[in-house]
């Protein structure tokens, strides 16, 4: 059979402890017809050399190299110049086992698909844990059978938030180019909607091919203030597409995914509000001010006035009690809870709550 070029582009950003790993991870892969794109993101340390050195041990490894540009530029541009006829994404800092492009590129072939989304686990220090797989067997799905399973997924769990551990078709990517490439923060959604908008079908599988590192250090783990800034702001307008890719899927919207979407956007609102009360850099009235401003800006107002009209989604407690509850359906039909909120945090929102219903 033969083997057609499947690009895996690498995205590097100063992750000279994990690079050599996870390259070494894919230049052993089972599929050998590979080109390996790094992307080095403007490394300011070791990462790059180390890089270069693999490049000369192995001719499928090519480098791209520029200045400091971000994950979502990167995503674009392995996108625009990957050669290949399928694409998967892996960050410097993760693994992929030794049959992950087999394994997904077989099932692509099988059930003719534009896309395969396998599972994962997770590598902290020496140690791998395997999250709760929500899938024992391949399940298909074209683009008519998308609504209710798909979508139960994509607005109702993380489980379609993260572009890697997916074989893309190529062709099916054009439209990730219209995302905006400054987003530092839930980018890979952006870009998942962008492509998810172009398949006519999709095959999730069982197999945990994708080995998620955590890594203290990355650039979204900082709590820095401008950065908590620039992560809201990226939050609230990746959220915000997502809200109004019910239109664009053209949902008859049964299960209220657009009240799930506003949902996934509160709860990461409130947990980055959060993080700036943690920060200690703001005076009370100022973070008040700033959690305003951010909540009556014309999308994230939409959003907010739209899930109001439905107040049994809200439990809300009395101002003597320090939590403030929202719940959500997920695919085992039980209550979960999202967010709860320290009691300052609380009165700041009921506040705005009431404001924008006057």
């Amino acid at each position: 059979m033969k083997q057609e070029l499947i690009s895996i582009v690498v995205l590097a950003y100063n992750t000279e402890k994990y690079i050599k790993k996870c390259l070494d991870s894919i230049c052993k892969q089972t599929y050998s017809n590979l080109e390996i794109l790094v992307i080095l993101d403007g490394c300011t340390d070791k990462t790059e050399k180390i890089v270069n050195k693999l490049a000369n041990m192995d001719e499928r490894i090519r480098i791209i190299s520029h200045e400091n540009k971000g994950t979502c530029f990167c995503r674009i541009e392995g996108y625009k110049n990957a050669k290949g006829k399928y694409i998967m994404y892996v960050d410097s800092d993760d693994l992929i086992e030794k049959n992950a492009v087999e394994i997904m590129y077989q099932n692509l072939l099988e059930y003719e698909v534009d896309l395969v989304h396998s599972q994962y686990k997770k590598l902290k220090g020496k140690e791998i844990k395997i999250p709760k797989n929500i899938l024992n067997r391949n399940v298909k799905m074209n683009i008519e059978e998308l609504e209710p399973q798909f979508f139960d997924l994509l607005y109702g769990t993380n489980n379609c938030n993260s572009i890697c551990r997916q074989l893309i078709r190529k062709s099916v990517m054009k439209d990730i180019t219209t995302v905006d490439s400054t987003l530092l923060y839930n980018e890979d959604l952006a870009c998942n909607l962008a492509i998810y908008k172009q398949i006519q079908s999709i095959l999730f599988i069982p197999d945990e091919l994708y080995i998620y590192r955590k890594n203290e250090n990355g650039i979204t783990k900082s709590n820095h203030i401008q950065l908590l800034h620039k992560k809201i702001h990226d939050m609230c307008q990746v959220h915000y597409n997502l809200y109004r890719s019910i239109m664009d899927f053209d949902i008859h919207d049964k299960k209220k995914y657009k009240q799930l979407a506003c949902i996934k956007m509160f709860y990461q609102l409130t947990y980055l509000f959060y993080q700036l009360q943690k920060n200690g850099k703001y005076h009370k009235e100022s973070y008040i001010s700033y959690i305003e401003s951010i909540c009556t800006q014309k999308e994230v107002k939409e959003m907010i006035d739209y899930f109001l009209k439905y107040p049994d989604m809200i439990t809300l407690k009395t101002m003597g009690i320090t939590t403030y509850q929202t719940t959500n359906y997920l695919l085992n039909n039980k209550y979960q809870s999202l967010y709860y909120y320290n009691k300052w945090l609380y009165s700041v929102l009921l506040l705005i709550e009431r404001k924008l219903n006057q």
